[in-house]
């Protein structure tokens, strides 16, 4: 019986079952060098199957077989019965495809020289050059050359590189398209946090990135945060940055948006029984958290009524204005975090004794933190305190002790 590509079931059996005798046979107890060269020559085995798999993957694609059982496409077959994504389905039979026209870059293959994901580029760039190579035909040459000296990623340039060359509008479509499907996203959980998706064209994405770089490093010494909370808390701090310095406006008003907080001065004091505060877009959030928001941001006082009517609308103003933050940032040079290195610019005005425990908005009492550290002090329990030699000095949190509500910061004399 013949599997469709020229080998018998039979041989296909004989190999399955040497796989099952080498995956379970004990391993042995080799060097570092032995097990990196054992490395090499299993990859090497596994591109020669992942070719040849290709290969009858394109055999099958050829005919009628995946329609006949109810499969929309020879891809859709292959990624259910061959327990394969929809993506990686479509480049073994294309590469497959592609293979025949391809002889140097298979042979290069099969000697060990590139893997089969090169080869698979090498495909795709053929066969997206495929009308623009004129009657000779795609040279895999000059590719195949590059192939044997870059890594996979690399390459991807290469052959990107080489599309653009023979058709940079095919490759500017592709880029076009690839922003017209930016999309993002957010969903909340049923605990209230916000579940994000979304897509990214190339040039976005590396944008994204590049802003959030300096924003994801490690804080210091003592950051044991992972890679993917840091770029995470790094994504909150590039927003919050740009809405405390006015870069987003609404409209041709040139407003600068503001989130809605609604607390009741109980809890703004952070006092035994008192309801949490209500945040626009973010439901109920802890008394240490409206701390934090009022801590440096204008307040507008609403009085309501018994039936929630409007009795006066005032404003308690309470934040430093331009000329203390300029002094603060002159005297600070940014968070005052030991080992923090964010500039001043990246700072908001923290209260050591916070206003609403009687805490004055002076020099004396301010100091400047960066959003991490901001957050740190207020929701994650660590304490400031300022030494006789004007340095600050962060106290870790205390153990647990059930309570509801932290004690404000306790601050040193100054």
């Amino acid at each position: 019986m013949c599997d469709g590509d020229g080998r018998t079931t039979a041989s296909l059996e004989r190999l399955l079952q040497a796989i099952d005798g080498f995956v379970a046979a004990p391993a042995e107890s080799v060097t570092p060098s032995q097990l990196g060269e054992h490395l090499i020559r299993l990859r090497h085995g596994i591109d020669r199957l992942e070719l040849d798999f290709a290969k009858a993957a394109a055999a099958f694609a050829s005919t009628d077989e995946a329609a006949s059982q109810g499969s929309t496409s020879a891809v859709d077959w292959v990624r259910h019965r061959c327990a394969m994504s929809g993506q990686a389905a479509a480049r073994a039979i294309a590469t497959g495809e592609a293979a025949e026209g391809l002889p140097a870059s298979v042979a290069a293959l099969e000697e060990g020289r590139i893997g089969f994901a090169h080869l698979s580029l090498l495909a795709g760039t053929a066969r997206a050059l495929d009308g623009t190579a004129g009657e000779a035909g795609f040279d895999e040459a000059p590719l195949l050359k590059l192939a044997l000296e870059h890594s996979v990623s690399r390459f991807g340039f290469d052959c990107t590189h080489a599309r653009h060359a023979a058709d940079a509008a095919s490759v500017l479509a592709e880029q076009v398209s690839a922003v017209e499907s930016r999309r993002l996203e957010f969903h909340r959980c049923g605990d209230g946090r916000i579940a994000i998706r979304g897509l990214l064209d190339p040039v976005g994405g590396a944008i994204l990135r590049l802003a959030l770089a300096p924003l994801a490093a490690p804080s210091g010494a003592d950051d044991e945060r992972s890679q993917p909370r840091r770029s995470g808390d790094a994504l909150v701090e590039l927003a919050n940055h740009a809405l405390e310095h006015g870069f987003l406006t609404q409209g041709r008003t040139r407003q600068r948006p503001q989130l809605q907080l609604n607390a009741s001065v109980e809890t703004v004091q952070g006092l035994a029984g008192a309801p949490g505060g209500e945040l626009e877009f973010a439901g109920v959030v802890p008394a240490a958290t409206v701390q934090r928001l009022a801590c440096d941001a204008g307040t507008r006082r609403v009085l309501l009524g018994p039936e929630a009517a409007v009795l006066e609308v005032g404003r308690a103003l309470r934040v430093p204005g331009a000329a203390a933050r300029a002094a603060l940032r002159v005297r600070d040079r940014g968070c005052v975090w030991p080992d923090c290195e964010r500039p001043s610019s990246w700072t908001s005005a923290h209260h050591l004794l916070h206003w609403s425990h009687g805490g004055d908005t002076n020099l004396a009492n301010l100091v400047s933190l960066c959003f991490r550290h901001h957050w740190s002090v207020h929701e994650g329990g660590w304490r400031l305190v300022r030494t006789e030699q004007q340095r600050v000095l962060a106290i870790p949190p205390a153990p647990p002790s059930g309570a509801w509500a932290r004690a404000p910061d306790v601050v040193a004399a100054v």
